[in-house]
């Protein structure tokens, strides 16, 4: 990357130009070609990205899509590369703690250090919100930006830039802090995200919700049920009748997994995308987000006999299935249902 050198005077040097004076000579500005530019670029040392996605007690795991897309809008710029986006959790409690953005920068887009010091912390302080501050972390220099609702954290690692913010400050500063503290003992990590399921019993998910109620479903003896999921690795399923004003208008499943087979939230995410296509006669199952959650959601095509719209989402380490006729109203129970689960 250059900077271009304008050269200029105040006023005027007619007096100093003389009849004889031709084209490209003194005082001609008439033709002059390309202007200077002074050689810029700095150089960064390449570092794995798996060198700053490590941290005691926390785990690095699969980013909402709309924080991927977040995160990939800086790559349409030339400073930056290539771009991943992460969930920062706590390895032993699932909490989310925080969320991290890792950039790959080009040194050659920056003139200088400078340059490059006026891009990082001006992204810091565009997440955080609040002024720009250096604070040292260990021997590295790190920019901290503290808003009304997100403290946003990050420093430069050879060609990496790395962005961490977090509703709590404390939250933004311990991920800081233990990712520097494992770089410099020298261990690295996986870009491979890793998801930390929390293990919960079967009925967990059936809580109280204002909109609708559970309803046990009766053995077969007594009316024909409803069929249930068929799951690969399921180790238990629980069905319940969604009721919504005295009416059955859903089916809802809760289908715990072998811990073996998915150790991760990111090894469940083929099977939950399967499900929901299954039971949508095989309709496309898309990803959808509701209230800080990932979806997977199907449509039956019209005349498709058995067919529902069927909508799956995880809770810990369960998979939970709605489905019903109504495509509208699955979605509002599952929008509640989300909406209790996360209060």
């Amino acid at each position: 990357m250059g900077l271009l050198l304008v050269l200029g005077a105040c006023g005027s040097d007619n007096s100093a130009r003389g009849p004889a004076d031709g084209p490209g000579e003194r005082g001609d500005r008439s033709n002059r070609g390309v202007l200077p530019t002074i050689a810029g670029g700095i150089e960064l040392t390449a570092v794995d990205p798996a060198a700053v996605l490590v941290a005691d007690g926390l785990t690095f795991g699969q980013p909402l899509p709309s924080e991927q897309a977040a995160a990939d809008a800086f790559a349409e710029g030339p400073e930056v590369t290539a771009a991943a986006a992460r969930r920062v959790l706590s390895a032993a409690t699932t909490r989310l703690v925080a969320r991290v953005i890792v950039l790959t920068l080009d040194g050659s887009e920056f003139f200088d250090a400078g340059s490059l010091d006026g891009f990082v912390s001006g992204l810091i302080e565009s997440y955080g919100g609040g002024p720009i501050e250096e604070v040292v972390v260990g021997r590295q220099r790190t920019f901290r930006s503290v808003g009304v609702d997100t403290t946003a954290q990050g420093f430069v690692l050879g060609n990496l830039l790395v962005l961490v913010t977090a509703p709590v400050g404390a939250d933004a500063a311990l991920v800081v802090e233990r990712q520097l503290a494992a770089r410099a003992a020298g261990i690295v990590g996986t870009t491979v995200p890793v998801t930390p399921m929390l293990p919960l019993p079967i009925e967990a998910p059936f809580v109280a919700v204002p909109s609708v109620s559970f309803q046990a479903i009766a053995p077969p003896e007594i009316e024909v049920p409803p069929t249930p999921p068929a799951v690969v690795g399921a180790t238990g399923v629980l069905g319940r009748y969604g009721v919504v004003a005295g009416e059955r208008r859903t089916v809802v499943w809760s289908v715990t997994v072998d811990p073996v087979r998915y150790p991760t939230a990111e090894a469940l995410d083929p099977v939950m995308a399967a499900l929901a296509a299954t039971r949508a006669g095989g309709a496309a199952a898309a990803v959808t987000e509701v209230m800080d959650r990932v979806v997977w959601a199907a449509d039956a095509a019209p005349g498709v006999k058995g067919a529902w719209a069927a909508r799956v989402f995880r809770y810990g380490s369960l998979v939970v299935l709605v489905e019903g006729t109504d495509p509208v109203q699955v979605d509002a129970v599952v929008g509640d249902w989300i909406s209790t689960l996360a209060g």
